[in-house]
């Protein structure tokens, strides 16, 4: 095995992957304002708001459990900044709710992209730099899932 490659998986932090579940994140949100903007029908945007959904809750579960839980232990500020996400986590949640019977869920998914684009800079400006600062390098770590725990995931 390559010494980059050991590098690499040695850098695997629960921030780095949260950061690129962003990134994959905002494509959705940006291919979800496109489809809008084409004037899909309410129906395809409901279904496809249902599998943002399920990707955003997912990601969200991941910080709460894997990061907010360790952080807001750490300090009176830090506890505030991941109450303040957690609030946001659910409103965003609340709204996807909505969706399914919302008179007007255009408008409701146009709210969640927003609050979610300012979440998501919130996060990568505050929250991600106060966990690098607060937590260790071993709280932070993430090791390299096995072929098996990924095919295990996977069922």
């Amino acid at each position: 095995m390559s010494e980059q490659i050991k590098e690499i998986r040695t850098e695997l932090t629960i921030v780095s992957i949260l950061l690129v579940e962003h990134r994959m994140l905002r494509e959705m949100m940006e291919a979800m304002s496109d489809w809008i903007m084409s004037g899909i029908s309410i129906r395809a945007m409901q279904e496809r708001a249902h599998v943002i959904s399920v990707a955003l809750d997912t990601h969200a579960r991941r910080e709460e459990q894997e990061l907010f839980n360790m952080l807001s232990s750490r300090s009176p500020a830090a506890r505030h900044l991941v109450d303040m996400m957690e609030l946001v986590h659910q409103e965003v949640r609340d709204l996807f709710e909505e969706i399914e019977t919302a008179s007007d869920p255009v408008s409701r998914m146009w709210t969640i992209l927003e609050m979610t684009e300012a979440h998501f800079v919130r996060e990568e400006q505050e929250v991600f730099p106060l966990a690098e600062q607060l937590l260790t390098a071993q709280e932070l770590a993430r090791p390299e899932p096995s072929f098996e725990e990924l095919a295990h995931q996977a069922t």
